[in-house]
């Protein structure tokens, strides 16, 4: 039970400290089309013995405004059961399109936003996300990989410490199917590379004391 519980304390903080979810549109959808999505994951973490994924989940809706760019928005659900409203609402823009190559390059502009109600307070950080993709399976799937920036705009950390890191850096790579109106996707996402991991409240899977490793799943549904 007290494992349990300090389980419990670690998510909560942890929703806090990393934030970052899986990439919400790679490719945009179709004018009027309309899509909601469920994802499962985080950043991969050592507890006790064993490495696991802390089990955030968000979920997201998307229109698409033309063929070229898609509206989105979110709700951060775990983050919400401990306190923090949170949600991200942004753009997927295509840059580039090659249709004999069956390749593409998407830029995603957005915004996140926390409000926790335990102490109410209320932060926010811009995002861009650049991704390339690569269409496969006569175009029922795609690999693509990609870069997640989010900005820092405090100049001070938790417990008022100096903020030294205003760009966080979050490379990805995933892939995703979608025979018909469903879509499922797997994405692996190293967060926050160029950030030191310790000391922490719980022990990270990162490189050399840096970032951590994390994976996603996602479910969408077109309609």
């Amino acid at each position: 039970m007290m494992r349990f519980a300090t389980y419990v304390v670690c998510i909560s903080l942890l929703i806090i400290h990393q934030r970052c979810a899986p990439s919400r549109f790679v490719k945009p959808l179709a004018k009027k089309e309309n899509a909601l999505a469920l994802n499962l994951g985080g950043p991969l973490i050592h507890y006790g013995k064993a490495v696991t994924p802390l089990p955030l989940t968000s979920l997201m809706y998307g229109r698409g405004l033309s063929n070229s760019t898609t509206a989105f928005g979110s709700l951060h659900l775990t983050s919400a059961l401990f306190g923090n409203f949170q949600t991200d609402l942004g753009i997927c823009q295509r840059l580039y399109k090659n249709d004999s190559l069956k390749f593409g390059i998407t830029v995603n502009p957005a915004i996140n936003m926390v409000y926790d109600k335990w102490e109410g307070n209320f932060r926010a950080w811009p995002q861009l996300d650049l991704n390339i993709y690569k269409d496969l399976i006569h175009q029922k799937g795609f690999l693509y990989l990609g870069l997640t920036n989010w900005f820092e705009l405090s100049s001070r950390k938790a417990h008022n410490e100096s903020q030294s890191n205003h760009v966080l850096v979050n490379p990805h790579i995933g892939f995703a199917y979608h025979p018909k109106k469903w879509s499922y996707s797997i994405e692996c996402k190293f967060l926050e590379m160029n950030r030191k991991n310790v000391p922490n409240v719980v022990d990270y899977v990162g490189i050399r004391q840096h970032g951590a490793a994390g994976i996603y799943l996602n479910v969408m549904r077109k309609f």
